[in-house]
């Protein structure tokens, strides 16, 4: 599918880069995670059936080519932007699609616009309690953060046994885009949230998409986290998949994701 490109200037003074596809009910908002711009979803992107409705990947503020302040990267700025894009493309009949930091983000977006959802789906999701690290696992992820060697070695860490190699290199390319700023706020913001006592108020039905071998989000985090907390949702798990099953198994994830906008 082609897709076009624009800026949005949010009413909160964040300006977002915005790729868009496709046309019709519903529409399908992809929310990236942390250290990656919006470039994450292209595999995603390139197989958008046409019936399938309109789809749209921001950059989240400081990476791609959105807004880069030099503060303002805690998890509340990011759920702002998101629900005042919302409100300024005046989207409804929505279907909120996150990956890791993301997800966290797209469960706080489901609390507070649950009139604008009509399916909420998780893909790998950093929960809403955050993820425990010590002093010493968080040391090493900081030190990874900004050189292209450190970028490319945090995502094939995440990843399970497969993946497309040309996707990769174009996704750590990318990588280049994401402010410091970004990165250590954003880690800190996903590390740190703590808003696990409401999500079991998301009244949106909800598909929690897991990689079988995610050493980031591992089953046994967010089948007590996420999936038993969030009234009815569902899981799939992916064989053989770590963090990342857009880059490491495009074509069978694009054909779960499609399914799950299509029901």
């Amino acid at each position: 599918m082609e897709t076009s490109a624009r800026r949005v200037n949010l009413a909160n003074g964040t300006s977002l880069h915005l790729r868009e596809g496709g046309e019709g009910s519903p529409t399908t908002l992809l929310i990236h995670g942390w250290a990656v711009p919006g470039t994450v979803w292209e595999p995603v992107l390139a197989r958008w059936p046409a019936n399938a409705g309109r789809v749209l990947a921001p950059d989240l503020r400081g990476t791609g080519f959105s807004s880069k302040p030099r503060e303002g990267y805690t998890l509340d700025d990011d759920v702002a932007d998101m629900l005042a894009l919302i409100d300024e493309l005046g989207l409804r009949d929505l279907v909120l699609v996150g990956h890791s930091k993301g997800g966290t983000i797209a469960q706080r977006v489901a609390l507070a616009r649950p009139e604008a959802l009509r399916k909420l789906v998780l893909l790998c999701p950093v929960p809403a309690s955050g993820i425990p690290l010590d002093d010493g696992t968080a040391g090493f992820f900081r030190s990874l953060c900004g050189p292209r060697e450190g970028m490319s070695q945090l995502i094939t860490l995440t990843m399970g046994k497969h993946h497309d190699a040309a996707l990769l290199e174009r996704l750590v390319d990318s990588m280049a885009s994401v402010c410091l700023e970004s990165l250590l706020g954003g880690f800190d913001a996903f590390r740190t949230a703590d808003f696990g006592d409401r999500i079991a108020g998301i009244t949106t039905p909800t598909l929690v998409i897991a990689g079988e071998a995610d050493t980031v989000t591992p089953l046994a985090l967010l089948q007590p986290q996420v999936v038993d907390k969030i009234p009815g949702a569902t899981l799939q798990l992916m064989p053989g998949v770590g963090h990342y099953p857009q880059i490491e198994i495009p074509d069978e994830f694009a054909r779960l994701l499609f399914a799950a906008v299509a029901s």
